[in-house]
């Protein structure tokens, strides 16, 4: 079987061939390509999307890497070409499209459907229903007529980058579900908003297979650090992170010695922050005027390994989204085993049952994500048993070996049709 997978960036193998430096990103499509190239009879050719232009044909590992080039003047038309081409290369027996968010996943289903060759769209985010979130469900009229300036030039650009940068992208989406034959998805979450679009289409169930280190890595009640958190993303307002902002002051109260790990680049700069970045500048104001900075710890970009290892020695995991399809720093946090607090959005509660293998909590209330901390900060019983309950259920959601086999079964299926 010829697969010709298509995915949104360029994968660490693709990119140490072709000596570009690797990406922190994406390593679940690593981690089931890995597993598929493995199964008897799959040729996997993977289409990547390359920001920078450049056009190459690689292998590595076993797969194919073909490019997808975006340069400044790439329209559909332009997509539809490479498209075209690379379908009378690979000669695909299937097209497995990997999200909805740009161009080139409209214009590989045309092609798809013009060479009559069958294709299954994959969900990550749906934009069509993260709209309303994109705000990070902050008070943007209050702040609008706030005295404060740093508050008026951050609502000003949470809307704009709301109404001019996302809603574009939400009509091709809504075309893409809505021509779909197949949606590949993973939660009921998902399941809902593909349905609302395209009542007619089937839809298949496959969970992610995850990257190496958190199979291995193990979270240990004697050794790690506690009275500490870990957030997996606070560059967007729909990550939530503000709220966890505001939590803090109460547990810094009862927990002094509290530290909160950031992956990822701090989102504001010490200088120049309006300019940088709107949501950044708020999230500095906050967080100064609460006085929590000495709390927060931004780490930078982590490899797997070292998100394993962070994970491994704090006292829990929060998710703080608003918004999210299946969090994959949650799978992540509950295969290590990490005690894990999670808003309760999106496919979240698909992936951990409320207080057996996760607290929940509701996105947009300080208070209760602090009563939760607190919870588990207090009781080392609950903490053991978050961390035993989570890990095994995790360790059945992202078998490897399962997950892939019910991929191929997926597209058998389709190919039976």
């Amino acid at each position: 079987m010829n697969i010709l997978w298509t995915v949104n960036l360029i994968p660490r193998p693709a990119a140490a061939a072709l000596s570009l430096p690797g990406g922190v990103l994406g390593g679940w499509v690593e981690s089931m390509a890995a597993q598929l190239k493995q199964l008897e009879g799959v040729r996997l050719f993977i289409a990547c999307k390359s920001d920078t232009g450049l056009d190459f044909s690689v292998e590595a590992d076993g797969v194919h890497y073909r490019s997808i080039p975006y340069t400044k003047g790439t329209n559909t038309k332009t997509l539809r070409f490479i498209c075209d081409r690379l379908i009378d290369e690979t000669k695909p027996d299937i097209i497995h499209i990997e999200g909805t968010e740009f161009l080139h996943a409209a214009a590989m289903m045309q092609s798809a459907k013009a060479k009559g060759v069958p294709a299954v769209v994959s969900m990550q985010g749906i934009l069509n229903g993260q709209y309303g979130y994109q705000c990070g469900l902050l008070p943007i009229d209050d702040m609008m007529l706030s005295a404060s300036p740093v508050s008026v030039f951050s609502a000003m650009t949470l809307h704009l980058r709301k109404t001019r940068w996302y809603k574009p992208r939400m009509k091709p989406e809504r075309g893409i579900i809505e021509n779909a034959q197949y949606i590949l998805g993973r939660t009921t979450w998902d399941r809902a908003h593909t349905y609302a679009l395209n009542p007619t289409a089937t839809y298949y169930s496959c969970p992610r297979v995850l990257r190496p280190p958190f199979y291995k890595q193990r979270w240990d009640i004697g050794s790690m650090e506690r009275h500490t958190l870990y957030v997996g993303n606070s560059y967007y307002a729909l990550k939530g992170f503000h709220f966890l902002v505001e939590a803090l002051p109460e547990l810094i109260r009862e927990y002094p010695d509290i530290k909160v790990y950031v992956a990822g680049h701090k989102p504001f700069g010490e200088k120049k922050a309006l300019v940088k970045k709107g949501y950044g500048a708020y999230l500095k104001q906050r967080i100064d005027k609460l006085g929590v900075g000495d709390h927060i710890v931004f780490t930078g970009p982590l490899s797997a390994e070292e998100v394993a290892s962070r994970l491994a020695g704090v006292h829990a995991y929060v998710l703080t989204s608003v918004a999210e399809n299946s969090p994959n720093t949650l799978g992540e946090a509950m295969l290590v085993g990490t005690p894990c607090i999670s808003s309760y959005v999106g496919g979240a509660p698909d992936m951990a049952a409320e207080g057996k293998e996760a607290l929940f909590y509701r996105s947009d209330d300080p208070a209760l994500l602090a009563w939760c901390v607190k919870r588990i900060f207090d009781d080392d019983g609950l903490a053991l048993r978050l961390s035993a309950y989570a890990r095994e259920r995790a360790l059945v959601t992202h078998d490897a070996a399962r997950n892939a086999a019910t991929l191929f079964g997926v597209y058998q299926s389709i190919l039976k049709e």
